[in-house]
């Protein structure tokens, strides 16, 4: 497993990005980033590393072993590929200095049959074929208004380039409504809703300095730990969305505009065996949100805060 031990004076862990679905040939991993961020080595500057002790080397296991078992198993029908068990036999130079920052993360697919498949991948041919005549027609007529701008362009004639621009702002809009109309039909096709998101990320964190989330509503609370989720760009779809459990003594308040402010409590002056504050990180569609809430393991990351 790689885990994620940044000893920064700041981390900030961003909750703003909307997942698109793209195509169902394409599984996208919500947690891209933040897998790239977990090579980065155990040092505080990236420098050289130096053998843990026995002590650290205890305490790493330790939580990282807590931060694995909060992941949730795969539901029915779904799969999991979670992080494994990581060694520390290293860390970084001066890695004492600051508290550690640690996370895990785990990815979930639904399990599709074969003729799932089929009807869908059906359904998207059908729908594209349908409208390929009129985005056709639509792609020549851009290509045409380009070639005109260019030409005026070259002859210095403004006026009939804003003209021309115009008419590519309309053209542009025509695309948009069958966008519109093909998104419609794939969302009610013959095989199903074809752009709904069949995955899933969870990740655990312990020592977040700070989080964001766009637009938040709280939730019912876990285990007496605040449940915040963000809003949706299109409540009709039914799109993944971003909800963290806040673990620990973090502070949530409505700042002058009436948004919701999230103070964590890390300190990183504090020794780097204290466990400040954890917390989970589910994105998903809303059906299968609830379920996964409820079997994080809010309990094994709040009893290793440090009291």
């Amino acid at each position: 497993m790689k885990m994620k031990m940044k000893m920064k004076m700041k981390m900030k862990t961003k909750l703003n990005l909307r997942f698109i679905p793209v195509s169902i040939f394409i599984a996208v991993l919500y947690s891209a980033a933040f897998l790239f961020l977990n090579y980065m080595p155990v040092s505080a500057d990236g420098g050289e590393n130096r053998k843990a002790s026995p002590d650290e080397k205890k305490f790493l296991e330790t939580v990282n072993s807590e931060l694995r078992a909060a992941l949730p198993e795969a539901p029915a029908g779904w799969s999991r590929n979670a992080d494994e068990k990581s060694q520390y036999d290293e860390v970084g130079v001066d890695f004492e200095k600051q508290p550690v920052m640690m996370s895990a993360v785990a990815t979930y697919s639904k399990n599709e049959s074969q003729a799932e498949g089929e009807a869908k991948a059906k359904a998207a041919s059908e729908i594209g074929e349908k409208n390929k005549p009129a985005l056709d027609a639509i792609m020549k007529k851009q290509e045409e208004i380009s070639a005109k701008i260019t030409k005026a362009a070259e002859k210095m004639d403004f006026k009939e380039v804003e003209n021309l621009q115009k008419e590519s702002e309309a053209v542009a809009k025509e695309l948009e409504k069958i966008g519109a109309a093909m998104t419609a039909e794939m969302r009610s096709s013959s095989g199903g809703d074809i752009l709904k998101s069949t995955n899933a990320t969870i990740s655990a964190e312990i020592n977040p300095a700070e989080i964001y989330i766009s637009e938040p509503s709280e939730l019912p609370k876990i285990e007496g730990c605040t449940v915040l989720q963000e809003k949706p760009e299109n409540p009709k779809n039914d799109d993944p969305l971003k909800t963290v459990i806040l673990i620990g003594p973090w502070t949530v308040s409505k700042n002058a505009e009436g948004g919701i402010e999230i103070k964590s409590p890390y300190n990183n002056t504090a020794s780097y065996d204290k466990i400040m504050c954890a917390a989970v990180h589910v994105e998903a569609t809303k059906d299968v949100t609830a379920g996964f809430l409820k079997s994080a393991g809010v309990k094994k990351l709040a009893a290793i805060i440090s009291k």
